[in-house]
């Protein structure tokens, strides 16, 4: 049974009525969810692969991390406004169960299976990962909604970052229990 002042899976203090989660807010297996290239790597030590692709659509890098990529590829064009010298690459990095992505500056969240990783959100003292049940996160979530997926058997919850964009935090459920999560970013 669901216990608002604890709860032995999920370490939950209270209730999130918000339908916004601030980044600054959220630590991703006890670390944040934007980290300084060193920082990255003195943290997770055991990457499987790199990928790098050509983002056409362009990056959360363009805002995030702005002066140094004016720095590092010039200022945005007006016309496209791309930076000048910028080819669109940006690098994933693949760990075990976990996913980032990086401008070679600094390192960005973007997915991870629940199996082997946990998301905090630190105001709330909010804890979720392999042991969080569909049922636990509606009643710590009372006021965020349900969206059914194709896939049968799975759902999805959104949380957005602020009220000027649809980039958010996806939470997907299958069979019951917390898959896995994700820092979405409308980029097109």
């Amino acid at each position: 049974m669901f216990n608002p002042k604890k709860n032995e899976n999920n370490n939950s203090l209270g209730t999130y009525n918000s339908k916004y989660i601030d980044f600054e807010n959220v630590l991703i297996n006890n670390h944040k969810v934007i980290l300084s290239k060193s920082d990255f790597e003195s943290i997770h030590n055991k990457i499987d692969s790199t990928k790098t692709m050509i983002w056409e659509c362009g990056s959360p890098f363009e805002w995030l991390d702005e002066e140094w990529m004016i720095k590092t590829y010039g200022n945005k064009t007006e016309e496209s406004g791309a930076f000048d010298t910028f080819n669109g690459e940006i690098t994933t990095l693949f760990g075990k169960d976990i996913e980032f992505n990086t401008n070679n500056n600094i390192v960005l969240f973007d997915k991870a299976f629940a199996k082997n990783n946990s998301f905090e959100i630190i105001s709330h003292r909010i804890k979720l990962n392999k042991n969080t049940s569909l049922e636990d996160f509606k009643k710590m979530f009372p006021n965020s909604e349900m969206e059914i997926l194709e896939e049968r058997n799975e759902v999805r919850f959104r949380f957005y970052l602020n009220d000027k964009a649809d980039d958010a935090f996806l939470f997907y459920f299958k069979k019951g229990k917390l898959n896995y999560f994700t820092l979405w970013w409308l980029l097109c």
